[in-house]
């Protein structure tokens, strides 16, 4: 329903809509335009310009265009905590926007000597998931494993390395301090993220976000890390295959000459 290209261009009130959207599906069929902008804390101009930018004449058509996609049979649909899920994999299928950000992202990490990982909590996790899966691909890659751990007395020269933060949220401390402490120093710097808008993204070099409602219990956050863990799978087969294709070019032109 909505275009990953398209969904990338909306600015941070279009992107209130959107996510509100995606996460109460079910509700918003049954909603008047006025009743959606007063749940999602916004106007009804916005709804119907982010409705126009999706390519939709108005929220009557919207509306008609969400019934049938839910009346299709699907075991996601049935799972409302699928929907977000559902949403990236529609959303990256065959879009060329999301493949560019794979392969910018991936050429970051083949011209990069060392790739390291950092998170906090289940983003911790999920970081050293992606080291490992980098390692296992041959790229050599670590986690920083301490959230807290000081900064160095000394400065030094990170001009040859790669850090990827992973961040539901883009807003943790302990994630920015790392960010701006390595790119002080010289390092190019990725943000994984659920948030366009967040302050990661704003400080890092090059940023891919997934853009999901977020999902707290409490304080914690539980939203989901499954398009966080395809991102780095793609990311990482990504930067293998180019990898073996020029050491293939290199090999090759040594022959020739």
């Amino acid at each position: 329903m909505f275009p990953y290209q398209k969904v990338h261009e909306l600015n941070r009130l279009e992107l209130i809509v959107y996510k509100y959207i995606i996460g109460h599906t079910r509700e918003v069929q049954d909603m008047t335009i006025r009743e959606m902008a007063n749940a999602a804390h916004v106007s009804t101009t916005t709804i119907l310009r982010f409705l126009k930018k999706m390519d939709y004449s108005g929220f009557s058509e919207f509306k008609f265009a969400l019934k049938q996609s839910l009346k299709q049979p699907s075991k996601a649909q049935q799972d409302p905590s699928m929907e977000p899920i559902k949403n990236f994999f529609q959303l990256v299928a065959d879009e060329e926007p999301f493949d560019n950000k794979i392969e910018q992202a991936a050429d970051m990490i083949n011209a990069a000597d060392l790739v390291l990982f950092f998170g906090v909590g289940n983003s911790g996790r999920i970081a050293q998931y992606g080291a490992s899966i980098l390692s296992s691909y041959g790229i050599y890659s670590l986690p920083i494993i301490d959230p807290f751990q000081p900064e160095p007395f000394s400065n030094r020269d990170f001009s040859k390395t790669l850090l990827v933060l992973v961040s539901i949220s883009g807003e943790t401390d302990e994630v920015l301090e790392q960010a701006r402490y390595y790119k002080k120093n010289g390092a190019e710097t990725i943000a994984l993220t659920a948030n366009s808008y967040s302050v990661l993204n704003q400080v890092t070099d090059f940023a891919i976000s997934y853009d999901t409602p977020q999902n707290r219990k409490g304080h914690i956050n539980v939203t989901t890390q499954v398009p966080i863990v395809y991102t780095l799978e793609q990311i990482s087969n990504c930067a293998y295959h180019k990898m073996v294709d020029q050491v293939d070019n290199r090999f090759s032109e040594h022959v020739t000459d």
